[in-house]
């Protein structure tokens, strides 16, 4: 097959396009044909080695795809080749503790696609058969990749774990990003009154049209300040983080006596200096959540396919453009996603 094969850390020259053996399903396992791949912050990591976790050379990164069945291995029940499917990029094991709560998110074995195992910057992507999601009819494979993680990740941070409410407000870093393009639309489901951040001016029409009620660059703006402006003196009930750094700063100045912050992401700052006397005396709440479960998955591509969420695709490049998919990651000058196709474009 072909693949993007990493032989070791570095820069963009490391992404090469070339022939890779293709995964053979063994017992209980899956064989995906990727016709879509995305793009994540996670991928740059893993290329740059800095992910914190080590692979081992050659090796094909890549969290998240949709494709069909190709073929299944023996013991294999709820697929077919053919069907419609997704891989889910936390690998559970299915059988202890946690997964047989119903809280595979947080498997004691669990693995990640494209960090510990082979992933999907390839033409095939094998994972067990308890690790896939089933596609709505409809449902393009552009979109569903789009969808999957942004908006999985934003459902659990703000329904399963804020238990956001209606008539609530909630404030949404990086706007821009695609879970924070996914986050305001997830809020606004939910029924909130939505204040977003960017670090550009010329993303806050595209911010607006997905919901937002107000926008704020946090580049020129005291987050604070203006959040407590907007809201009468409140703060938010709710704020959203996946970047961390001075934007979870901003969170806990911007939320409210009694709210809660959902984190997801530390891309701009993993260690972080809290003025813990603002934060009790505000009665904060600060909940670590990432990682959805094939529930959430289901749920959230259910609603894409109903048109309820809609997926932001900045741009789609062949695979073998992933050096410069990764580049514009990087850059921070998208809005939305990026989506690889394998089998190229149309």
């Amino acid at each position: 097959m072909k693949a993007i094969v990493l032989k070791g850390y570095g820069g963009f020259d490391e992404l090469r396009y070339e022939e890779a053996p293709t995964p053979e399903p063994g017992y209980g396992e899956v064989l995906i044909r990727n016709h879509a791949t995305g793009v994540n912050h996670c991928d740059t990591d893993v290329r740059r080695g800095i992910f914190g976790v080590a692979q081992s050379f050659p090796h094909v990164m890549g969290v998240d795809s949709a494709g069909t069945v190709e073929a299944v291995g023996p013991g294999v029940t709820a697929f077919k080749p053919g069907d419609r499917v997704a891989p889910h990029f936390l690998l559970s094991c299915g059988t202890c503790r946690n997964c047989l709560r119903g809280r595979e998110n947080i498997c004691l074995k669990g693995e990640v696609l494209g960090v510990t195992t082979w992933g999907t910057y390839a033409e095939f992507t094998k994972v067990r058969e308890n690790n896939v999601v089933r596609l709505p009819d409809g449902l393009g494979f552009a979109e569903a990749v789009a969808a999957q993680v942004p908006f999985a990740t934003a459902w659990e941070a703000l329904i399963d774990v804020g238990r956001l409410q209606v008539g609530e407000t909630v404030l949404i870093n990086a706007a821009g990003s695609g879970v924070g393009s996914a986050g305001i639309q997830v809020a606004k489901l939910a029924g909130a009154h939505v204040i977003a951040t960017t670090g550009s001016d010329e993303k806050f029409a595209a911010a607006r049209a997905l919901g937002a009620d107000e926008v704020l660059n946090y580049a020129t703006t005291n987050i604070g300040e203006a959040v407590y402006g907007l809201t009468g003196g409140l703060g938010v009930d709710i704020a959203f983080d996946m970047v961390g750094g001075d934007r979870l700063l901003d969170c806990v100045a911007a939320t409210a006596d009694g709210g809660r912050i959902v984190t997801v992401g530390a891309h701009a700052g993993e260690q972080v200096e809290i003025d813990m006397i603002e934060f009790f005396r505000k009665h904060i709440s600060m909940h670590g959540c990432g990682r959805s479960t094939r529930a959430i998955v289901s749920t959230v591509l259910d609603l894409v396919a109903q048109d309820k969420l809609k997926p932001v695709i900045f741009k789609t490049f062949d695979l073998a453009e992933a050096g410069a998919a990764q580049e514009v990651m990087e850059s921070r000058n998208f809005f939305g996603r990026m989506v690889m196709l394998p089998e190229g474009k149309e």
